[in-house]
C-alpha cells in the first residue's frame, strides 16, 4: 500500500514538473515566430459552462501589409482578456501561423503555479520527510514512560499540522504575488520598450455600427501622430460604459509604426515601479519565511503566548 502510494507522489511530481516546465518556457514561447503586430480588435469569444463558469478564448484581429487576419488563441482561460495586451506574434511567410499575447500570458501563469506546486510537493513530501525521519531517529534513542511518550507524539503531529496549515496559506499568498508580478513584469516591459514612444491623446471620434459581441460595443479613436496623419484607434468597451463626444485617453505610440502604440494604464508610473520592488521584496521574505521552519514554529509560539 504504501509503495503505491510512493508510486503516485512520485507521478504527480512528475506530471507537475513536465507540465510546468512546458507551459512556462515551451508553450508561451514565441520565438518560432519572426514578426509581431498590434490588434486593432478583440474579441472576448465568452462561453458558459455551468461547472467552469465563463471562459475566454478571444480573438485578435489584425492587419499585415494592409491586409486583415484572424488569430484565435488556442487555450481557453477564466480571464478576461486585456485590450492593453493585443500583441500577436506570427510568421511573416504564413500570417495565419500566429500566436495571441492572451495564450502566452495565461500558459506562463499556469506553468509557475505548476513548478511552485511541484516544489512544495518535493519539500513537504522528501526533504521535511527526511529531516523528520532524522530527528526522530536522534529522539528516539532515550527510553520514556508510556505517558509521556503518547503526549510527545501528540504534540509533535499538532505542531507539524500548525507548520502544514501556515505553509499552505503562505503557499497561497506566494502563488497571488507572483501572478501580480508577472503582471507587473509585463507592465515594466511595456514601460521600457514605449520610453522613446511619443505620448499623445486621442479623442473619441464614432461609435462602429455594428460589434462582433453582444456585450461590447466598438468605439473609434483618433490622434495625429508627427507626420500629421491621423491615426484611428479601436476600443471595445462594454454596452452600459457611457462615452460622450469629450472623452479622450491617453497614448504613446512608435514614432515609426504610429500603430504601435500603448495605452494609459498598460505601462508602469514611478508609484507602480515602487509597488513591483515592494511585492518582489515581499515575495523574497515569504519564501524564506516558507522554507524555515524554525522561524515558522517561532511565529506560532509568539502568536500562542499573545493569546494566553
Amino acid at each position: 500500500m504504501k509503495n503505491n502510494k510512493k508510486i503516485i507522489l512520485y507521478l504527480c511530481v512528475a506530471i507537475f514538473g513536465i507540465l510546468g516546465v512546458y507551459l512556462t518556457f515551451f508553450a508561451g514561447g514565441t520565438d518560432k515566430y519572426d514578426s509581431e503586430a498590434k490588434a486593432y480588435k478583440i474579441y472576448p469569444n465568452e462561453s458558459y459552462d455551468s461547472d467552469d463558469g465563463t471562459t475566454y478564448r478571444p480573438i485578435y484581429y489584425f492587419k499585415v501589409d494592409g491586409k486583415e487576419y484572424e488569430c484565435q488563441a488556442k487555450t481557453s482561460s477564466s480571464s478576461y482578456p486585456n485590450e492593453n495586451k493585443n500583441t500577436v506574434y506570427y510568421d511573416s511567410a504564413d500570417p495565419t501561423n500566429c500566436k495571441t499575447e492572451y495564450e502566452k500570458t495565461s500558459s506562463r501563469v499556469a506553468g509557475i503555479i505548476c513548478l511552485i506546486t511541484t516544489a512544495i510537493m518535493i519539500y513537504l513530501f522528501f526533504i521535511k520527510k527526511v529531516a523528520d525521519n532524522s530527528e526522530g531517529s536522534i529522539q528516539g534513542d532515550g527510553e520514556y514512560p508510556l505517558a509521556e511518550e503518547t503526549a510527545e507524539k501528540i504534540i509533535g503531529i499538532i505542531g507539524k499540522v500548525q507548520l502544514i496549515y501556515k505553509r499552505v496559506i503562505i503557499g497561497i499568498i506566494i502563488i497571488v504575488l507572483l501572478v501580480f508580478i508577472l503582471i507587473d513584469t509585463i507592465l515594466l516591459k511595456q514601460t521600457i520598450k514605449a520610453r522613446d514612444y511619443i505620448e499623445t491623446t486621442a479623442t473619441y471620434a464614432y461609435k462602429k455600427d455594428h460589434s462582433d459581441s453582444e456585450s461590447f460595443d466598438d468605439y473609434v479613436y483618433v490622434f495625429i501622430d508627427k507626420e500629421g496623419k491621423q491615426q484611428e484607434i479601436i476600443k471595445s468597451l462594454p454596452n452600459d460604459d457611457i462615452i460622450t463626444p469629450e472623452s479622450e485617453i491617453k497614448v504613446k505610440y512608435n514614432e515609426n509604426d504610429p500603430q504601435d502604440y500603448y495605452e494609459e494604464g498598460s505601462m508602469l508610473d514611478k508609484k507602480g515601479i515602487i509597488w513591483y520592488i515592494v511585492k518582489i521584496v515581499a515575495l523574497i521574505l515569504l519564501i524564506v519565511l516558507f522554507l524555515n521552519k524554525e522561524l515558522l514554529s517561532k511565529i506560532n509560539i509568539s502568536a500562542s503566548t499573545n493569546r494566553d
